[in-house]
């Protein structure tokens, strides 16, 4: 992994350097990193949310599909496939940009890893926290050492699982999917407990950039759209239609019945 991933580290390692060579500050280098990364990969961010979009609005009536046809595989899918063509939507295309988007994404998550990477750096206002330290050793020693500003390093994995769970809430919008996922945040924090700062600054400014590019793609959080498919729209329409039409034909089969009926009258 660490070949395939080389390059990938090498050049971010020196845009890194770059950045700390000009504001003399890890803290800001970090999220000036984080921040260009994700500028350059966000069109493949924006497919991979429009995807994500289209795919939500489908997912209750997949649901139906899965229901009515759950005994019936081949049925299921060819009803999925009609569903896709009918709304213009690949499923694919919100694996692909993913997908490219991982090596970047590893290669940021292996470069920040180092410990050497900092040297003796330390978070800005804490000068007391390295950057290549871990929040759980100063948390440990807050009362024991009675140092309680130490608890200040929980910071870090407190503002990971917060902005995890706000990610989380604003894109997972189907009830059953959410229940899956309510620990993620949890585990998260725990995680950012035990690795580098650097780290967790990383992954916070990252969530609040895709927070941020989510709103500016996809629009405010709103529950699953529950509106029938376009092919369902027009079977319901045309259903709609035959009764008022068979209403019509009686209508007028009865008025011709009462012309004819004055007619013999009159004759």
């Amino acid at each position: 992994m660490f070949k395939l991933l080389g390059p990938i580290i090498n050049v971010l390692a020196a845009v890194l350097a770059a950045l700390h060579g000009f504001t003399h500050d890890y803290t800001l280098s970090i999220v000036l990193l984080t921040l260009i990364v994700k500028a350059v990969i966000h069109p493949l961010t924006r497919v991979q949310l429009r995807s994500m979009k289209a795919m939500q609005v489908l997912t209750p009536h997949m649901e139906v599909l899965r229901r009515k046809h759950k005994e019936d595989p081949k049925t299921l899918n060819q009803e999925m496939m009609a569903l896709y063509r009918a709304h213009n939507v690949n499923p694919m295309m919100g694996c692909l940009p993913m997908l490219v988007q991982m090596p970047v994404l590893w290669g940021l998550f292996s470069l920040l890893s180092r410990r050497d990477l900092f040297g003796t750096a330390t978070v800005i206002g804490m000068p007391w926290l390295g950057m290549a330290e871990r929040p759980m050793g100063r948390v440990l020693q807050a009362l024991p050492q009675h140092h309680p500003v130490y608890l200040l390093a929980l910071i870090f994995p407190l503002l990971v699982g917060l902005t995890t769970w706000y990610q989380q809430k604003m894109s997972v919008t189907d009830p059953t999917q959410a229940r899956m996922f309510v620990f993620m945040p949890i585990m998260f924090g725990y995680f950012a407990l035990n690795y580098a700062v650097g780290l967790s600054i990383y992954w916070i400014v990252s969530t609040a950039a895709y927070i941020g590019e989510y709103f500016l793609v996809v629009g405010r959080p709103h529950p699953m759209v529950t509106a029938p498919p376009k092919s369902q729209t027009v079977a319901q329409a045309r259903s709609a239609a035959t009764p008022v039409q068979a209403a019509g034909k009686t209508n007028a089969r009865r008025r011709r019945a009462q012309r004819d009926q004055k007619g013999a009258k009159q004759a």
